[in-house]
């Protein structure tokens, strides 16, 4: 089942917020609990086999469960442990534990150390003998439910889970007796905490290993102790049988702390950075150069717990940040250098220059004829669209006449204007009226004058006829003038003035009709 973001649950109380992850028990979702404030992750169970779902009266318990859980108050179980229905899906909110799952901390190649996989074994020991009272149905021992503080060193457990309902063939056996039915749930956590122990030791699951885990427990660690192969035998028996011992029996097969070889001892102090490193007491200054180096030389050695991990990053983090703040500096300062360069070199250049220059800004361009098409016409041959007008020159067209060459005489006047008979005005015949001999007796009546208007007479007066005006006769040409007979003044005497010659008179104007 998928809730969708935003989603809201319990009549607004839970609102859906992120997905998280797809754990043993179910989907896991981060929600807002309304009513507090805060975050709180809610689950959906029984999710991947609905059928298996137990009765209402048996989910009811379960939720009773969870609130005794809740009341515990112990420090490595969830805080507002709780569950509800809604339209038949079962739900169960818990608060953010701290840390993150041992599934997603301890990747494949970087396992805890041994002393912190125990501490982390014997801490889930404790909170399942701290739930005994209550019951163990329901269980899940899987490293995805176990949360584990690394700063803290603390566990958190969240594998609480439905009672799935047994086979047919085995629900006769397991209700003969409650006894039998608790020694079979036991045995199974025993086999859940051998298999954990052995993803804490290797960082591989036990599930997908077809060997015995001693072999590949003891090629990881061949150091110690065999009372841990005792512990992982006992607890992971042939396929599709259950553990025959108790979980005190199992936990007492662990090796204690001072069990363990003290060289890996000094490995785990080296690699842990909260436990401060003791060096051996000094008797001379052979023995504190020799503790010196030794000291360096397990500081130096690399880190094979994922722990550290984060430590290391936070502590590489501010040189990091402190590198990337120097590298921008440098670079705006290179960048800032470069730029007032430039615009030195080009201020400063001088403005003649022995290369050929493209553009002389002091050049001027001719004005262009209507560069922006604003006219609407132009001339024939600045139109450079259209094509030039043929020159056909004076040449006249073969085969016609010649055109005669007349150049009229400025001395001849002009001939007149012929002269345009004028119509004479005639009065307009006015028509008789005609008898009718259809209506014989309708007669048209005049209209009778009205006052203040004169009679006009039905006929005007005829006007007298104007004669045309004659046209002038044309002028006798002006006669040629002749010089004066020249005669030799005697001599001593002065010349004759020289006199204008006459103009003849200037013809009339002809009147205009």
């Amino acid at each position: 089942m998928t809730l969708a973001v935003g989603t809201a649950l319990q009549n607004g109380t839970y609102v859906i917020d992120a997905w998280v992850a797809d754990d043993a028990v179910g989907p896991l979702y981060l929600a807002m609990d309304v009513s507090r404030g805060q975050w709180i992750q809610l689950r959906v169970l029984g999710s991947r086999k609905p059928e298996t779902l137990p009765d209402v009266s048996e989910r009811q318990a379960f939720y009773r469960y969870l609130d005794q859980v809740n009341g515990l108050k112990h420090r490595a179980l969830p805080q507002r442990l709780g569950g509800f229905e809604e339209e038949g899906v079962c739900y169960q909110t818990l608060a953010n534990p701290a840390g993150m799952p041992l599934d997603r901390l301890i990747p494949g190649q970087a396992p805890l150390p041994p002393r912190t996989s125990l501490a982390v074994l014997r801490q889930l020991i404790e909170v399942l003998e701290t739930l005994r009272p209550l019951g163990w149905a329901g269980l899940r021992l899987t490293p995805d439910q176990v949360w584990y503080a690394p700063e803290a060193k603390t566990i958190t457990f969240t594998g609480f889970d439905l009672v799935q309902l047994p086979p047919a063939e085995t629900s006769s056996a397991a209700s003969d007796s409650v006894s039998r039915a608790e020694s079979a749930i036991e045995s199974t956590l025993v086999r859940g905490l051998t298999y954990l122990l052995y993803f804490l030791l290797t960082g591989q699951r036990a599930e997908a290993t077809k060997a015995p885990l001693t072999v590949e427990f003891r090629r990881c660690h061949p150091a110690l102790p065999t009372s841990l192969d005792a512990a992982l035998e006992a607890g992971s028996p042939a396929a599709g049988q259950l553990p025959k011992l108790s979980l005190t029996d199992w936990t007492a097969l662990l090796p204690a702390d001072t069990e363990l070889p003290p060289a890996q001892l000094s490995t785990e102090r080296s690699t842990d950075p909260a436990a401060p490193a003791a060096a051996p007491p000094s008797t001379g200054p052979a023995t504190v150069v020799v503790a010196s180096r030794s000291t360096s030389v397990s500081q130096l050695e690399p880190q094979t717990w994922g722990r550290d991990r984060p430590r290391a990053t936070a502590a590489s983090t501010p040189s990091r940040r402190s590198s990337t703040t120097l590298a921008l500096a440098l670079t705006g300062l290179v960048a800032t250098v470069s730029g007032l360069g430039l615009g030195l070199y080009a201020r400063l250049q001088p403005a003649t220059s022995a290369n050929p220059e493209r553009l002389n800004p002091n050049q001027s361009f001719p004005p262009l004829p209507d560069w922006d098409g604003s006219e609407l016409w132009q001339p024939w041959n600045d139109a450079p669209a259209l094509r030039d007008r043929p020159d056909y020159g004076n040449t006249p067209p073969p085969g016609s006449e010649p055109a005669p060459d007349f150049a009229p005489d400025p001395q001849e006047p002009a001939a007149p204007p012929p002269a345009v008979p004028q119509p004479q005005p005639t009065s307009d015949p006015v028509a008789e009226p005609e008898e009718s001999w259809e209506e014989p007796w309708e007669t048209p009546v005049e209209p009778w004058p009205q006052p203040g208007e004169p009679a006009l007479p039905a006929d005007p007066p005829p006007q007298p006829s104007v004669a045309p005006v004659p046209a002038p006769e044309p002028l006798a040409p002006p006669a040629p003038l002749e010089a004066p007979p020249l005669t030799a003044p005697p001599e001593g005497a002065a010349p004759a003035p020289i006199t204008a010659p006459t103009r003849p008179p200037a013809a009339p104007a002809p009147a205009s009709s």
